[in-house]
């Protein structure tokens, strides 16, 4: 039993911050300007975009349990998942302070 949580600690406490995550953005985000606009912009269009954008990372957090056997295939692992993390945080910030919301947002999506 005490190999079992030490192995797979880190997955549920990773997928536990996961699920606390979306109620908590829920009330920070109703307790700004206008709820009803920042709520329905939030969760209608920032975070399923957010999650689709993020959707590989997240998959990782249960390959890298099953994948990381030993030492080599642990740093093989990690660095796809430096890379993959650098090229989704520079895809969030194109999306996020670029034009590039505009056209994912309006054209794309269909928000008002």
């Amino acid at each position: 039993m005490r190999r079992i949580m030490r192995t797979w600690w880190p997955l549920a406490a990773s997928w536990l911050l996961m699920a606390t995550e979306g109620p908590m953005m829920n009330g920070v985000v109703a307790r700004l300007a206008a709820p009803k606009i920042t709520l329905a912009a939030w969760g209608g269009l920032v975070w399923p975009l957010a999650l689709v954008i993020e959707s590989p990372i997240i998959m990782l957090l249960s390959a890298s349990t099953a994948l990381s056997k030993d030492w080599d295939s642990y740093r093989k692992l990690r660095r796809f998942m430096m890379w993959a993390g650098a090229l989704l945080t520079a895809v969030h910030i194109l999306i996020a302070f670029t034009p590039l919301y505009y056209i994912v947002a309006v054209k794309l999506v269909g928000a008002p």
